[in-house]
């Protein structure tokens, strides 16, 4: 439950014990409560105090560190909440100051572990992933997050180390996360998350060149998508062809590459080759080659002793479409690399109605620079540059049908099939997810 450390209440038992007991007490206190203009503290509040403010930013040495979690477990314990007393004095506790002792590295683990553990820490789920870096709106919502465990851990609901406690973790935050909550004028606190993601896509501060680029589009990705397209479209079927052949798991050469005579079936069915002689192994299939990363990346397939077999998800995403379907979209709009980037781009701007490809690299190169991208070498991107890597992004979405990229002397880029939908699905995904950096 949360503690109520207000002036009123502490203060007179600071000056009634005196000495350094109610130095170090106090010491806690002022930065628990920002000197009692903060008077209610919660349990996480509490927990990320001792096990990162206090020994990660207090400059002083462990021995100190450990007096003021004593003195302020002291403090607790005269205000009558003896369960966070004993937290402070407790062996978890000690544990984590002593590793901030042997470095940063050693004391985030610890502070991670010791998070994970309380039950208090608000986890990744389906419903939310949260950022490393969070605006107010979704700051406040996780600490509202932590408060709903909080009151999960009373009410017996979530109790950490019991069998299948992650579960019911994971089950208290599905519940708060899409509920409507007054505080955020009816809006559930994932959808109020989600917009305030989305605003900081469409507009970064000091980024006006994006800004133009992105607004057209900005509505048409406003709403979630729906889970899926009623029909997937021929277009998939590559994609599915792969899958079945993992089925019993696919073997591969010593060179990890399919048989030739897998090769020969799967082009010969796609309609990926023209020439008269017959492909003499994977390696003369650039689309194949691209087809098995998007799967890898899909998260569908996994290579293990010189085989590719499905995994879990590669398994349910040939029998529940709806599977298949994230699995695509994710492998899509997943990625802060350079060809995640230039894909967002490109797609924004393919939504407005088909384009040149010098021309999408003219449009998108001054808003890639804005941003701070530029090749490993120092120098200043260029249009080269951009050229080179835009069939990074295009490949995948043409394999699936999504993208007809004309050919030679035809440059123009044009959404098919699937393409219009994925392309919404992709961006309402990437305006949607966790930040990370400012990119």
């Amino acid at each position: 439950m949360p503690f109520d450390l207000s002036a009123e209440r502490v203060l007179p038992l600071l000056e009634a014990r005196g000495g350094e007991l109610a130095s170090d007490a106090q010491t806690a206190w002022d930065s628990l409560t920002a000197s009692g203009d903060v008077s209610v503290v919660s349990l996480h509040s509490l927990e990320y105090f001792l096990w990162y403010t206090l020994p990660a930013k207090f400059l002083t040495s462990p021995e100190d560190h450990r007096a003021i979690a004593l003195a302020l477990g002291t403090l607790l314990s005269e205000l009558g909440y003896e369960g966070a007393a004993a937290l402070c004095r407790s062996p978890v506790t000690m544990r984590v100051i002593a590793a901030w002792d042997h470095g940063p590295s050693r004391g985030h683990q610890a502070l991670s572990k010791a998070l994970d553990d309380s039950g208090v820490e608000p986890l990744d789920t389906e419903a939310l992933e949260w950022g490393g870096m969070m605006g107010m709106t979704e700051s406040s919502v996780y600490e509202l997050a932590a408060g709903a465990l909080e009151e999960a851990l009373l009410r017996g609901e979530v109790i950490p180390g019991k069998r299948r406690w992650k579960q019911a973790q994971a089950e208290v935050l599905r519940q708060f996360l899409t509920a409507p909550a007054d505080s955020l004028d009816q809006r559930t606190p994932q959808a109020a998350v989600w917009q305030e993601r989305q605003d900081f896509w469409v507009e970064p501060p000091a980024r006006p060149l994006r800004q133009a680029f992105i607004r057209p589009i900005r509505e048409e990705i406003r709403r979630r998508p729906a889970a899926r397209p009623e029909a997937m479209g021929e277009g998939i079927r590559p994609l599915l062809r792969l899958l079945e052949l993992c089925t019993t798991g696919l073997p591969l050469t010593s060179a990890g590459y399919m048989p030739p005579g897998t090769v020969r079936e799967l082009v010969g069915e796609l309609g990926w080759w023209d020439w008269d002689k017959p492909p003499r192994s994977e390696t003369d299939v650039p689309q194949l080659i691209a087809l098995r990363d998007f799967a890898h990346k899909a998260g569908l397939v996994r290579r293990a002793h010189d085989r590719l077999h499905l995994t879990v998800s590669g398994r349910r995403a040939l029998v529940e479409p709806d599977r298949l379907w994230t699995g695509v979209v994710r492998a899509l709009s997943d990625g802060t690399h350079f060809a995640a980037a230039l894909r967002e781009l490109l797609l924004v701007r393919m939504l407005q109605g088909d384009v040149d490809r010098k021309e999408v690299v003219d449009e998108v190169l001054p808003v890639l620079v804005e941003a701070g991208w530029r090749p490993s070498d120092g120098r200043g991107l260029s249009g080269d540059v951009v050229s080179s890597m835009l069939w990074d992004a295009i490949r995948p979405m043409e394999l699936l049908g999504m993208i007809l990229a004309g050919k030679w002397p035809d440059r123009t880029l044009r959404l098919i099939g699937l393409g219009n939908v994925t392309a919404r699905a992709v961006l309402w995904r990437r305006s949607t997810a966790p930040r990370h950096d400012l990119r």
